[in-house]
């Protein structure tokens, strides 16, 4: 059947019926939303690395708010390493620390009941009989001013303030009891920290990722678009291919939301900040309308942050955990992230597995609902896109079969959340990596030859080889370069 002026100009789309022989697959069924592991004590050992690689972690995470640099450079030559026996890569995230108040170095654990007036200061305060928690900061109690509440450890311990003076202190009253350590995280909910965003370290950290061509760099506590942008000219300046990534963490970054958008590769919406700087029952709201500016504007967006947390400790998740990872996966998102769960988590690569399959029942429950995304076009290229899927929703296609130079054809595709795979040729392995993160992406490396037709035949020999594409199976095959336009089925 021809289809005519299905598309003009450009591409080159073909229907194919396979038939040929079975694929020798050795990994689970692939699942379109993506997963960021983190990697920590955990999963530093290789083995593990390489099960969770195995197992559906399409990147990993490395917290430069923890460790020592020489640690996280043993990570990257083990992913490297991991890497060189795979068709599917592993791209690498680096997480920056964030301009953030910590508390004090301790020798013991400060008791706190509840009613107690505690002493936050930045300074050390020997004669003083109620407890004190010395702070990193020494603007805290001028910014103390715009809230009325102190969180530690993003809520773990809730505080509300009863006065500033005028040395510096500020005094508030537990309303809960705990225990404070070392250098917890200290957050004054909905104020506008006057600290950098991105700190000496961060910028010595962000250098030696951005000269490794870290595929991701992950910005945190970012608050403006123009903050992104001053990052972006030092990747220009290094001739670093990394990809910047934008943590919403703030009241400030939600009110700059679409500037920081359009100035980011892609975006995470980092719920644990984010959750204690917001009024709590307005999260789900927030993360909501993210993910939807980011689909608008064809930006790769994360879920991250307290996904499966009681499986640090427990075999299986809460019913809670299942439906708020569910959650984000019916919205669309292209990816979600562990944190806790695979670093310091007794469970690594069962709960890696809890997630998969989280991601697989809905997007399986979604595909029987055929549920349509409303998402704007910006360009003729996304227009055009758009109709490749729905091209291929009419020819019953199971699979589209992408050969690309950029990826960018790819991300346009992506924009309106296929329920079938996109399988994206390229020619460049960093292109490669940063598909990694997109929905419903599974990009394959292939060198480029002399013509477009047998660098397609080699990825989709290949495809087939590795279990994502199968017997009998009818794709869409596009080309994103410069051919007349064919539209055949075989």
């Amino acid at each position: 059947m021809f289809i005519a002026n299905s598309f003009k100009m450009r591409y080159c789309i073909r229907i194919l019926t396979f038939l040929m022989i079975d694929s020798d697959s050795d990994f689970e069924p692939l699942t379109r939303t993506k997963v960021i592991c983190t990697i920590g004590p955990s999963c530093w050992d290789v083995k593990i690395m390489k099960e969770l690689a195995d197992n559906g972690m399409n990147i990993a995470r490395l917290n430069f708010s923890h460790g020592e640099r020489s640690q996280h450079q043993e990570s990257i030559d083990k992913i490297a390493e991991i890497n060189k026996g795979r068709h599917l890569k592993v791209a690498i995230m680096q997480d920056t620390k964030g301009a953030e108040i910590r508390s004090g170095d301790v020798e013991k654990k400060i008791v706190i009941h509840e009613g107690d007036e505690v002493v936050f200061s930045p300074k050390p305060l020997p004669n003083e009989k109620r407890p004190v928690i010395i702070v990193s900061y020494d603007g805290f109690a001028k910014d103390a001013l715009e809230t009325k509440q102190i969180l530690i450890d993003n809520g773990e311990i809730y505080l509300e303030i009863v006065s500033i003076e005028k040395n510096g202190t500020v005094i508030a009253k537990a309303e809960q009891g705990g225990e404070i350590g070392s250098r917890r995280h200290i957050s004054l909910p909905g104020a506008d920290i006057d600290l950098p965003s991105i700190t000496e370290k961060d910028w010595d950290d962000i250098t030696f990722g951005a000269k490794q061509n870290i595929d991701f760099i992950a910005l945190s506590f970012i608050r403006s678009g123009a903050e992104v942008e001053s990052v972006r000219k030092l990747l220009e300046k290094l001739k670093s291919t990394s990809k910047l990534i934008a943590k919403i963490e703030t009241v400030k970054a939600v009110e700059n939301i679409q500037e920081i958008i359009e100035a980011s590769d892609a975006i995470m919406v980092a719920r644990g900040d984010l959750g204690s700087d917001l009024p709590f029952e307005k999260l789900p709201v927030v993360q909501d309308e993210i993910v939807c500016r980011c689909k608008d504007e064809g930006k790769p967006v994360i879920i991250a942050t307290q996904m499966l947390e009681s499986m640090m400790e427990f075999p299986m998740p809460t019913r809670a955990e299942v439906t708020d990872t569910a959650h984000a996966v019916s919205t669309g998102t292209d990816a979600t992230m562990l944190s806790g769960e695979t670093a310091a988590g007794a469970h690594p690569l069962l709960v890696l597995k809890a997630m998969k399959r989280i991601h697989k029942a809905t997007e399986q429950h979604l595909a029987r609902l055929e549920t349509v995304y409303d998402i704007r076009f910006s360009s003729k290229a996304e227009e055009e896109m758009d109709s490749a899927v729905k091209l291929a929703e009419e020819q019953h296609a199971e699979a589209i079969v992408l050969l690309s130079d950029t990826g960018r054809t790819a991300r346009n595709i992506a924009k309106f959340r296929p329920n079938i795979p996109i399988i994206t040729i390229v020619s460049d392995p960093v292109v490669q990596r940063h598909l990694t993160i997109v929905y419903g992406v599974y990009p394959l490396y292939i060198e480029s030859t002399a013509s477009d037709e047998e660098m397609m035949d080699k990825g989709v020999e290949l495809a087939m080889k590795i279990g994502l594409l199968h017997k009998d199976q009818r794709v869409l095959l596009l080309r994103d370069r410069a051919n007349k336009p064919e539209v055949v089925n075989l």
